[in-house]
């Protein structure tokens, strides 16, 4: 079909390449990193796909590769049973509208990973790390009463006007170990002091 494509167009024909994997997830691809590397050296003008899962079936790398080989390397992408030609308005309007699924798709990911989590802590299933202040047993949230003192305190500081900063570094003064046993940062105190400050709400929105 590309052969026939090319000739039909008038186009020479540098190579072909034949992509063989054993699994669709695997995104290690030699003979399309070659044909990248010919369009990063500016070696071809134009590259033809006989259907756009034929580069691949993974939208987010394909709208990747799209953007590498159409927007960095300015070469042309044309796939024929799609009728997609970068090189007229129709066809980029297309890769736009690739960019737009993707970041949909995205986002769609990543609002459904939010709500598994959200689910599982309401229900105190494990998550992740245990939040400071709390550990894991038999896959529950449980309190660790020296970080659920330090967290008082982190509170009462912060409520009285002493920055994330100053309050960092009397904790480390004072030897007071963070989560992982390492000095506590200005981020860390902050995280840990609005992780209360919204737990506190919720529980004051639900009671």
């Amino acid at each position: 079909m590309i052969r026939e494509y090319a000739a039909q167009q008038g186009m020479e024909l540098i190579d072909v390449y034949s992509e063989v994997k054993s699994t669709n997830n695997d995104l290690r691809h030699p003979k399309l990193a070659q044909m990248m590397s010919l369009a990063a050296e500016g070696d071809i003008d134009t590259v033809i796909i006989a259907r756009l899962d034929r580069l691949t079936r993974n939208i987010r790398y394909l709208n990747a590769i799209v953007g590498e080989i159409c927007g960095q390397y300015g070469v042309d992408l044309i796939s024929i049973e799609e009728g997609l030609n970068t090189s007229a308005d129709s066809g980029r309007m297309a890769i736009n509208m690739i960019d737009i699924f993707t970041k949909w798709d995205t986002k769609r990911i990543s609002d459904r990973t939010r709500e598994i989590i959200a689910r599982k802590r309401e229900r105190g299933e494990r998550v992740g790390h245990a939040p400071f202040g709390f550990t894991y047993q038999n896959k529950l949230l449980v309190e660790v009463p020296a970080e659920q003192k330090t967290m008082r305190l982190i509170c009462r500081k912060r409520d009285s006007g002493l920055s994330y900063h100053k309050i960092a570094r009397m904790l480390n003064e004072e030897h007071i170990v963070s989560k992982r046993g390492g000095i506590w940062y200005a981020e860390t105190v902050k995280t840990v002091y609005q992780s209360q400050q919204k737990k506190e709400r919720q529980a004051a929105a639900t009671g």
